[in-house]
This record gives C-alpha cells, structure tokens and sequence, in this order.
C-alpha cells in the first residue's frame, strides 16, 4: 500500500461551533449591560458585584457562569489548535508543554504546572483509556464463531513446494498455543462496530495518547489525519487487517517501555521532510506480522515463549523500529515508503531474532537516557 503524504487541515466544524457558542454565551452579559442606561449601569455593575460576592461566601465550590464558559472555551480551543504531541497514559502530565514532548524524551514534570479546569465543559465526553492487556481479555471472553470459519491461520501446504517447506520450513506451533494464534487472526477479521463500545475506546485511547487531547473527539472528520489516517473515517483504513491494526497501535501506546520509541515515531512523521501517515504505517506494519505469522516465521519464538500474542506484539514493534530506523537515518520521504515497506517485510520475516534483539538493545538506549537524566 502507497501511503499518502499527512496534511493538516481546518479543524472539525463540530470544534468551532461549540467554541463560538461558548465565546457568544460568554459575552452575552457584557452586550446585555451596553444596553443599559449611563444612570442604570453603575447600579446594576454594582448589583452584579454583591451577588458574585455573596455567592462565593456561601458556597465556594459553585462556578460562576463566566468561569464555566472561559473553562468550556479553554477545552475546546485547546481541541482545535491540537499539537502532535505523545504522552504517557498512566500518567497525569497534560500540563507539560507539547514541544516537550516533540523536542525531548524527558518525563519530568513542570516547576509550574498549569491548574487544570475543576471539571470538563457540558455535554463533553471523556472516554477514560483503554490497554493491551483489558482488550485482549475482552476478545477471549466473546463468541468469535462468527469468523473462526473465514480465518487463514497457515499457509496451505501443496505439491513439491509444500512438501519441501514442511521439511526444511519453520517448526510447527505447539497445539496448546493454537487457540491463542487463531484468536488474533479472528480480531483481524472483526471490522469496527459503532455500537460496540471498547472498539470506539480503543480510538478515543491512540487519538487522545498521541494528541494529548484529554476530550473525546468526533468519531468522523478531518481531524484523524493528524494521527495518520487517510480520511475521515478511520475504520476504512481498517479493512485489511480489521481490529488488529488499532489493538496493534494501542499496544505501542500504551505499553510503557515503548513510549519514547513511539514518541520519536511519531515525531518523525510530522517532520517537514520525512512526514508520513502514521496509522496507515502501523497498519502496514500488522498485515507484515499476521503474514510472518501465518508463514510460520514466530514459531519459533513462540514455542520458546509459549505465548503468541507478546510475541506477535513484538514483533509488530520490532518492524516499525526496523522502518523508523531506515527512514531517519537514511533521510527517507513519503516517495520512498512503497520500498521501504516491501524491503521491510522480506528482511523482518526472515530475521526475526536480529531485529527483536535490535529492538530490545533500543529500549535498553532509551532506559539508559531517562535514567542519565533523572
């Protein structure tokens, strides 16, 4: 798949409406006020000025209306001028600043940090995050019938080829990891499910932990792109590979050793020069993992580890690391991706120790840094 070069563009009109209504509603009193005669406004200022005065001496903990509309504009405006920025989820940091995030790998907190609105605007909602892990136990508990019928876990073995694969070929997965093995494949023939709430808090959680937005977002418009997908509606990007390419995603978002890898991913594919579509490369990069492991190649380090999801997860990991690497070090563009990625999957799949070891000697880099800096 050619991925397309990421553009920014206007923010949603779902965004703007809701800030402007604010900003009216805000300055409804002051025009309110203007219409008063010279004589009647000082007296009415001064009315104004003893009842905020009593209301905040009898109950502290109630808003006045200006406050509420000023926080419900600093939500949304905060929305539409949103920053590529990566944070950590299990972490309350959104008052550090974006280019932070951007320019450096560095977690500690702020000397000053920013007080936070006492609560979200009206009619706003905030989906809280989802992980890896609470997914994983939400698919084994359904009934995945409906697409264990249409799953192509192997490759099928035939004639002279086949049968010379199954001699020299990668080993066979033991049986009693099988199940695990068909249950990823069945995720990647689940496509997204409106109704179904996990799936919209599996996008809420990669949007708001790459953005930093602590809001929901609509669930269509022009503000995915920001993220990497190609339009707006992220769930077409999804047909290849089904769930799997968000749970995918999720796992490097949220998987805490990963963040300062995901970061700089991230970073570069907003860079002027290297810019690409992040999401559309992650899902690229699941349809790698699900062939390498329908062709055998992690069968071997599963056995090793008798579990195939880490191994799986890994694997995705160690690929974008592999991508990642070839394209900053080598000053790659959006011109190249279509090499990139076939050369990609042709190395990874049949190196699958080396570039998991290169993964795992990165992490050890980045946790080597952070500790230099605390």
């Amino acid at each position: 798949m050619m991925l397309e070069s990421l553009h920014q563009k206007e923010p949603p009109s779902e965004f703007v409406d809701v800030a402007e209504r604010n900003r009216k509603n805000q300055s409804h009193g002051v025009n309110r006020v203007d219409r008063l005669s010279v004589s009647g406004k000082k007296m009415r200022i001064q009315e104004m000025r003893s009842g905020k005065t009593a209301c905040y001496k009898t109950n502290h903990a109630i808003q006045s209306q200006d406050e509420e509309f000023a926080a419900a504009q600093e939500e949304w405006e905060a929305v539409q001028c949103v920053e590529p920025i990566l944070c950590s989820p299990h972490k309350e940091d959104f008052h550090k600043s974006p280019k932070k995030y951007i320019d450096g790998s560095s977690s500690s907190p702020a000397k000053s940090p920013i007080k936070s609105p006492q609560g979200p605007p009206p009619n706003v909602k905030i989906t809280p995050h989802t992980d890896f892990d609470e997914v994983w136990d939400f698919f084994t508990r359904q009934d995945m019938s409906h697409v264990m019928g249409s799953i192509k876990p192997t490759l099928e073995q035939r004639g002279i080829n086949g049968l010379f694969r199954s001699i020299f070929g990668p080993k066979k997965l033991k049986a009693e990891l099988i199940e695990e093995r068909d249950l990823l494949f069945a995720i990647a023939q689940c496509q997204f499910d409106n109704n179904e709430p996990i799936h919209f808090q599996i996008l809420q959680t990669v949007y708001k932990v790459l953005t930093g937005t602590k809001i929901d977002c609509p669930r269509f418009g022009s503000h995915w792109d920001v993220i990497g997908f190609q339009g707006v509606d992220p769930a077409t990007d999804l047909r290849g590979v089904g769930l799997l390419g968000l749970v995918q995603a999720l796992y490097l978002l949220t998987h805490e050793p990963l963040l300062p890898l995901a970061r700089d991913i991230f970073r570069l594919s907003h860079d002027p020069h290297s810019q690409f579509p992040l999401m559309v490369l992650s899902i690229n990069v699941t349809r790698i993992s699900l062939q390498t492991l329908r062709e055998g190649y992690l069968n071997k380090e599963c056995n090793s580890r008798s579990n195939v999801r880490h191994v799986l997860n890994q694997f995705f990991t160690a690929v974008m690391f592999h991508i990642y690497w070839i394209w900053k070090t080598e000053s790659k563009t959006i011109k190249d991706s279509g090499f990139i990625i076939k050369d990609a999957e042709a190395y990874c799949k049949r190196n699958v120790k080396t570039v998991l070891q290169k993964l795992q000697a990165q992490l050890r880099k980045y946790s080597h840094d952070e500790a230099e800096m605390l």
